[in-house]
């Protein structure tokens, strides 16, 4: 089967090892892939539903998260232009539901492929076989070590850390995320997360703003967090 560059380059620029895989099964897949796109904030899937396809995510981000009765959240990972989901890949394996929730932290362009074409792509294509399963490594990875730091990791270093990230990511501006945001992000309440805040704007690392975090000294802060080093 030939490539259909139509198609194909729609979306597969943005997953380069994909690309390269030239097997009948998988070219057929890419053929049969369509593009939604989706706004910020909906909810693709949440815990209970089926799995009802294989999905990529071209651009834009999708938030991975696990919602509890109370209230609380834990996020388990995001996935950015250029990923796959595994919860979505595990369901898939396994003829599970979802267990977790997924919403568009952007607008969002996934790319939906049949789940018999993906199994067959699966069973057939090495190529992608070691695709999907240096995938489901590395995320295994990543969510290894959010058990570990919130395990074992004191919570105000953490926060501390997460405050840093972003104001690198942002070129120092200010931080525009609620505490739930934070909270969840950290696998905390929005309650304990506040009162954090409010013990790092009394020490004068932060200042707190209707609906923004500004970090007043980056140098101070990285101190803080070389304490517990």
């Amino acid at each position: 089967m030939q490539r259909d560059e139509s198609a194909a380059n729609k979306w597969l620029f943005r997953f380069p090892e994909l690309s390269k895989i030239d097997d009948p099964v998988w070219l057929e897949a890419v053929q049969a892939a369509r593009i939604r796109s989706i706004p910020q904030g909906t909810v693709i899937f949440r815990p209970g539903d089926p799995c009802m396809s294989f999905v990529l995510v071209q651009a834009g981000t999708v938030r991975i998260y696990l919602p509890s009765e109370t209230g609380r959240e834990i996020l388990l990972y995001r996935v950015d232009a250029g990923e796959i989901c595994i919860l979505t890949l595990s369901n898939l394996l396994g003829g599970n539901s979802y267990a977790a929730e997924g919403v568009t932290e952007t607008d969002a362009q996934l790319v939906i492929i049949p789940p018999h074409l993906f199994e067959q792509a699966l069973t057939t294509s090495h190529a992608f076989r070691r695709y999907i399963f240096s995938m489901i490594g590395r995320r295994l990875g990543e969510i290894m070590l959010l058990l570990e730091e919130i395990t074992f990791k004191r919570l105000d270093l953490r926060l501390a850390q997460l405050l840093l990230r972003a104001i690198n990511d942002n070129n120092n501006q200010a931080l525009h995320k609620t505490h739930q945001d934070i909270a969840a992000e950290l696998g905390s309440s929005r309650e304990v997360i506040s009162r954090l805040l409010k013990d790092f704007e009394r020490n004068s690392l932060v200042r707190l703003d209707r609906g923004q975090i500004q970090v007043l000294s980056q140098v101070n802060m990285e101190q803080y967090i070389s304490r517990f080093k």
